[in-house]
């Protein structure tokens, strides 16, 4: 394509606005009247997840923006013409009144993401975030890596499995690693500020704890931040829509859950194969051999100032090109819409590795027949075992469903239930890493410090900072303790607190992510004989007790926990909107 590959690149750019436009409009009636939950999913996250394979709180964005443009013509209009990007877009429709509209997209125009959002919040008076550049960077997170045993790394998980069953909902690990911390510094009053302030102690404990700050992508210069494509091709008319999309806004206030899934998930489709192509094109002109036409953007500019998106997803979306040549099957997979964004961007960290084989083929092929949720902690539990126990990994990444039930993990943690017969070796040193937010990670580390002198003053020899590390995770799964909790030795009988145990203490619909508000259910109703037999119980969250099997619009059935059919979106006369079954295997 030679020098004009960015000509297609700003075409491309602006094409997208069109589809951005629809996807606001479609996003604010699916928020607004909470259809997911019609459609047989607890919360909007589970749903994105798995029927968009985008974030919730990209939709919930898309839906901000579309209350806003009936208030502002001129911002739709600029929008869907591909005059300004949606990096800016979201930004004046947060902030911009009807009356200083024009003004406003004007001069949007000739400035900077960077610099229109320090103007918008510097007018804005109710802003919290305003002025609070340096704050955002003294705040921002950090990685924490401690050098630890593989048992510890083992124990590490098994704490945050127990925090997400406390919380009853989805915890990140410096999440974990907050609640952790704060039950510790509960249990042991500490002067904090007096911790580590002399640089010449000898006695110095902080060790092999690293707690990196995570530094953010330096503001590019004056001239990069200036940036924007050459007026003669913002003055280029963008390509034209496909025709289906007028189609897909006909009638929309009339539409029911059903017809804006199906609307949703065709504009998210479109708008990946657009992504899909960009990628391409971005990884061509930023190559150090192609030469522009005019002045270089830096990544970050191209990302927020012409394709409207952050560099994070733009580093992800160039992610999947690159391991697209090792494996053609994702890059795909992804530009057909058969791997939703989430699943591909799942997949991409783990296939990203220069081993050969089929293996990444048959990881893609695995992603297309489970839920994404099930993807998600196979690829966790994948990269976890790569990483304490090659060699366990090595045997099993041919068969990606073996992570999926079983691994290293697992059996060191349930050798009494055997469903995998595989060693787990207790040597060998590994490092634990997670991200926290910055004053998370000092309050750790004070935490860890204050810890270990505390220790050495009761035995009379210092910890490592394992050690320390494990007294902690030990003394929050004994405070976290749900077996002793007396509240369910008194209210859960025995039987029932056995198909919890079973259960994981989470509901098993596929996809749900609910860990509290547990009901054991009957799957074949008392009122119709069933019986109190295990193979008769099962775990779900209220919501898809009450609202869901008895409600209507989902069903259960056959035999728990390994021979279970699952259905959502129940309604007369038509086939669910999906199928499947134990395992959060997708029947198709």
């Amino acid at each position: 394509m030679g020098p004009r590959a960015e000509d297609e690149l700003y075409r491309l750019a602006r094409a997208g606005g069109p589809i951005r436009e629809l996807l606001a409009e479609v996003a604010l009636r699916l928020v607004s009247t909470q259809a997911w939950s019609r459609l047989g999913y607890t919360r909007l996250g589970d749903y994105t997840r798995e029927r968009l394979g985008t974030p919730a709180r990209s939709v919930r964005d898309w839906a901000c923006v579309g209350a806003r443009l009936d208030e502002l013509p001129e911002l739709r209009a600029a929008l869907a013409s591909g005059r300004l990007p949606w990096s800016k877009v979201r930004l004046l429709a947060r902030f911009v009144e009807t009356g200083d509209e024009d003004a406003w997209i004007a001069f949007a125009e000739q400035h900077s993401v960077k610099t229109l959002e320090g103007e918008l919040r510097a007018v804005d008076r109710g802003s919290l975030e305003a002025g609070a550049a340096s704050r955002e960077v003294e705040d921002g997170p950090c990685w924490v890596r401690i050098s630890a045993p593989m048992s510890l790394a083992f124990k590490w998980q098994r704490t945050k499995r127990q925090a997400i069953r406390v919380e009853g909902a989805e915890l990140l690990s410096g999440e974990v690693l907050e609640r952790v911390t704060a039950e510790v510094l509960a249990a042991l009053p500490v002067q904090l500020e007096e911790v580590g302030e002399d640089e010449n102690d000898e006695n110095d404990v902080t060790g092999d704890v690293m707690v990196l700050p995570i530094q953010s992508a330096a503001s590019p210069p004056v001239e990069a931040v200036s940036w924007s494509p050459r007026v003669v091709e913002r003055d280029r008319p963008p390509a034209q829509p496909p025709a289906f999309l007028d189609r897909l806004i006909e009638g929309l206030a009339d539409a029911d859950a059903f017809e804006l899934d199906t609307r949703l998930r065709q504009l998210i489709r479109l708008e990946q194969r657009l992504d899909a192509q960009l990628s391409r094109l971005v990884r061509m002109v930023m190559a150090p051999e192609y030469e522009w036409s005019g002045e270089r953007p830096t990544q970050e500019v191209l990302a927020r100032e012409l394709l409207g998106m952050s560099p994070s997803k733009l580093r992800a979306l160039l992610r999947i090109e690159r391991v697209g040549d090792q494996c053609p099957a994702l890059r795909e997979a992804y530009r057909d819409g058969v791997l939703s964004w989430s699943q591909a961007e799942t997949l991409a960290p783990l296939l990203d590795r220069d081993v050969d084989g089929v293996w990444r083929e048959k990881w893609v092929a695995y992603a297309q027949t489970v839920t994404g949720l099930r993807l998600k902690e196979a690829v966790k539990r994948a990269k976890f075992v790569r990483d304490v126990d090659p060699e366990i990994y090595q045997s099993h990444q041919q068969d990606p469903a073996r992570f999926a039930v079983c691994t290293a993990e697992d059996a060191a943690e349930t050798r009494d239930r055997q469903k995998c017969a595989d060693p787990m070796r207790s040597t060998g040193q590994v490092r634990i890493t997670f991200e926290a937010a910055n004053d998370v990670a000092q309050l750790f580390r004070a935490v860890l410090c204050t810890l270990r002198r505390a220790i050495e003053r009761e035995t009379g020899q210092l910890p490592s900072e394992a050690e320390a590390f494990e007294v902690m995770l030990g003394h929050a799964l004994e405070s976290w303790g749900i077996e002793e909790d007396p509240w369910l030795k008194r209210n859960i009988s025995k039987k029932y607190r056995a198909v919890l145990e079973r259960d994981g203490w989470r509901c098993v619909f596929p996809g749900c992510t609910s860990c509290k508000n547990l009901h054991v259910h009957h799957i074949r109703f008392r009122s119709a004989g069933g019986g109190d037999e295990p193979e008769n119980l099962t775990t779900l969250c209220a919501f898809h007790h009450l609202r869901g099997v008895h409600g209507g619009t989902v069903s259960v059935t056959g035999s728990a926990p390994d021979d279970l059919e699952f259905a959502l979106g129940l309604r007369p006369g038509r086939e669910p909107l999906a199928r499947y079954r134990s395992g959060d295997q997708v029947v198709t």
